[in-house]
């Protein structure tokens, strides 16, 4: 049997959810959107290929509305394409927009279903989270500064021999969160980097909404992997294997140093510790394990794809770097790189964060919600169960907030004395997410942002590779078009060039990984 045998199969079933949703009426209509084939509805409107935010925000310019809606297969899906419509629903009315989609092939087919990012909005999402909460507490980044500033400065020091500059910004983020989630440093942490690096990149295709159609079509979870087409059972299994050791195999060594007494503060290690003794020890390590590597796979790819990002603006807008440099220049003493405490001297680095979030966000689309209870807004009916997607990049391309949306201009974020604008709304951290599902990390991730950037701006001036002749040949760069939940940067080569005499001794110094 074929795999389009298979869908033969299924077409009664089909006829049965269209006929069930065709007689469901309502006295509101639904929002716009495409026209509903018979059987199928829009299930071939919903974009499966690269760049889907460019897509759906089409699909909202095209029916003149900045909420759509689409269904297929039973399923409801809403678009919200504004920063008005998202606080509207995904905010002020988070008590019925917080909870996730049933996933089968990221929830069921690859285990990811009970994790913090994916859980549905229930007690143990709320256990997760306040795990998440005690170990860091909004606005605290105090107790990760020491940490934070000696990856960054290793990074700092590869950069000017770099010639994997993905491979670098992975390294950085692992030696950091890999510290403050389990209490594993430098030197350890390529024993773990590989595997959780190819479980985060499987979480980003899967987590795509329409990328696999056992989505719509849940009874396809039931097809033999051996039928031809059905390779998604192959995917799943392989990626199942890897969610399972990026969970275990670093939660069981934050546990072993506990014992050995040689485990450093960390959120594994201060949960674990938190554990109440009268409950269940094992369904409590349960969650503190689902809720670590959830933490450490939230922390790791916005903040790689951002500072890709980043790198590439700096390439191609080398008048934003000078700029940039002399700020750095003023606020720095000679050789001094920056710190924490300099943030308040630099707002044109917290300006050049900020418009690089807001040009190029990380997650343009973030993590579906869920209504759980029928809705009605501005006359339209949203069904109970809707999966409801929050278009990050139309918010950040508002031309009615952001003039000349598609150009890279930090200075849209200050005032006319070059400080920050408080009358600017900064939509920049849409992508950590809305509501009560916004990522709880968010301040540890601007944070680490920033000192990134101020850090290789100090050092560096970022500048196109040289060909045989010593002349630069500026490399095209595009930003990845497959389709994923991420918004990156195709591979793109450039130099680290040292910007002065003070700072080359630091750099000389040896990268001990």
């Amino acid at each position: 049997m074929t795999f389009i045998g298979a869908i033969a199969l299924l077409l009664p079933f089909l006829f049965v959810l269209y006929v069930r949703r065709t007689k469901t009426s309502h006295e509101y209509p639904l929002p716009p959107g495409p026209r509903k084939l018979p059987v199928v509805e829009n299930l071939f409107d919903i974009p499966t290929k690269g760049l889907v935010w460019l897509e759906y925000a089409e699909m909202c310019r095209k029916y003149n509305s900045d909420i759509v809606h689409l269904s297929a297969l039973g399923n409801s899906i809403i678009v919200l394409n504004s920063a008005r419509v998202v606080s509207d629903l995904v905010e002020k009315r988070s008590s019925i927009y917080s909870s996730r989609p049933h996933s089968v092939m990221l929830g069921e087919l690859m285990g990811w279903g009970e994790y913090l990012v994916f859980r549905p909005y229930n007690d143990g999402w709320k256990a997760q989270r306040k795990i998440v909460n005690q170990a860091f507490p909004p606005g605290d980044i105090g107790r990760f500064q020491p940490k934070l500033l000696s990856a960054t400065h290793d990074l700092i020091r590869l950069l000017a021999q770099t010639d994997d500059l993905t491979k670098d910004l992975l390294s950085w983020a692992s030696v950091f969160i890999l510290d403050v989630v389990y209490g594993i440093d430098a030197k350890e942490t390529n024993t773990y980097l590989t595997t959780a690096v190819k479980a985060i990149e499987s979480v980003a295709l899967a987590a795509m909404p329409g990328a696999f159609y056992v989505d719509q079509i849940p009874i396809l979870k039931y097809v033999p992997e051996w039928l031809p087409g059905a390779s998604f059972k192959c995917k799943a299994r392989e990626w199942n294997d890897l969610r399972i050791k990026m969970t275990n195999v670093t939660f069981d060594v934050t546990k072993e140093k506990m014992a050995l007494g040689t485990a450093t503060p960390s959120l594994t290690s201060v949960a674990l510790e938190q554990m109440d003794p009268s409950q269940n020890t094992a369904e409590q390590e349960e969650l503190i394990k689902m809720t670590s590597a959830a933490a450490y796979g939230g922390g790791t790819d916005t903040s790689v794809v951002t500072l890709q990002s980043f790198v590439a603006l700096m390439l191609i807008h080398p008048e934003i770097q000078r700029k940039a440099h002399s700020q750095l220049d003023k606020a720095l003493g000679p050789g001094d790189l920056p710190s924490f405490s300099d943030e308040p001297s630099l707002p044109y680095i917290t300006a050049i964060v900020r418009e690089t979030l807001r040009l190029q966000p990380a997650a343009p689309l973030g993590v579906p919600h869920l209504v759980t209870q029928d809705d009605i807004y501005e006359g339209h009916f949203i069904p109970k169960g809707s999966i409801v997607i929050s278009n990050a990049w139309s918010i950040c391309h508002d031309e009615k907030v952001y003039p000349n949306p598609n150009q890279f201009d930090p200075s849209r974020f200050l005032d006319a004395e070059g400080k920050l604008d408080p009358n600017i709304k900064d939509h920049s951290t849409a992508t950590f997410g809305f509501g009560r599902r916004v990522c709880p990390g968010k301040h540890i991730a601007l944070a680490s942002l920033f000192i990134v950037i101020a850090s290789i701006l100090t050092c560096y001036t970022i500048e196109p590779e040289l060909d045989e002749h010593g002349e630069p040949v500026m490399p095209e760069v595009k930003w990845n078009p497959e389709p994923t939940m991420l918004n990156n940067p195709l591979p793109f080569k450039c130099r680290f060039v040292p910007r002065s005499k003070q700072v080359e001794p630091f750099l000389r110094v040896k990268f001990d990984f």
